[in-house]
């Protein structure tokens, strides 16, 4: 889960594939070994979910897909209430997909 500072970061990583950009080094930020998957998570953010993909879906020009969370933690300050964050709000995943796949 990615605070509001992260906004930019997030927009950026929802505009762009990782099969074409090194989404680390554009935007600055930092990846960390998970506990249990393979993939890397990111160190500027509070939460993460670890996830096992348990089903692949065809929905036509987009696959969805359906996960386990194995493994749920969070900044240990956070959780204590010795942080308060502001995380982003509004319509982020419209605005990202209206806006990518506008004209195709």
């Amino acid at each position: 889960m990615p605070p509001k500072e992260l906004k930019l970061q997030i927009y950026y990583c929802g505009f762009h594939s990782g099969y074409h950009v090194d989404k680390f080094k554009e935007t600055g930020l930092t990846p960390q070994p998970a506990r249990k998957v393979k993939a890397s998570i990111i160190d500027e953010c509070v939460a993460f979910m670890e996830c096992k993909v348990r089903q692949e879906i065809e929905t036509g020009d987009k696959n969805l897909f359906v996960g386990e969370v194995i493994e749920a933690y969070a900044d240990e300050a956070l959780v204590k209430g010795e942080r308060n964050v502001e995380y982003a709000q509004g319509d982020f995943p419209r605005r990202i997909y209206a806006t990518r796949f506008r004209g195709e």
